[in-house]
């Protein structure tokens, strides 16, 4: 659990496709670039772009644990 958490606050996504979940990995990496690209449209990024990105990956890291919590499939004996 602690690597697929690290691993999205690393790069949003990475976690997801760690635990499993290339759907949602596809959406929070392919929406991490697309944000980084608007908020790089003047062509370098600003301490307050970089927050923002900052704040996707520690929401990406949580939507990776809410997914191994909530979401576990069932253990089969």
């Amino acid at each position: 659990m602690t690597i697929a958490i690290i691993l999205s606050l690393i790069i949003p996504g990475l976690g997801h496709i760690y635990i499993g979940r290339l759907g949602r990995a596809l959406i929070w990496f392919l929406g991490s670039i697309a944000i980084g690209v608007i908020l790089d449209q003047q062509g370098s990024l600003t301490p307050g772009s970089l927050i923002v990105l900052g704040v996707l990956g520690v929401l990406a890291a949580v939507d990776c644990l809410v997914m191994l919590r909530f979401f576990q499939p069932e253990k089969r004996q």
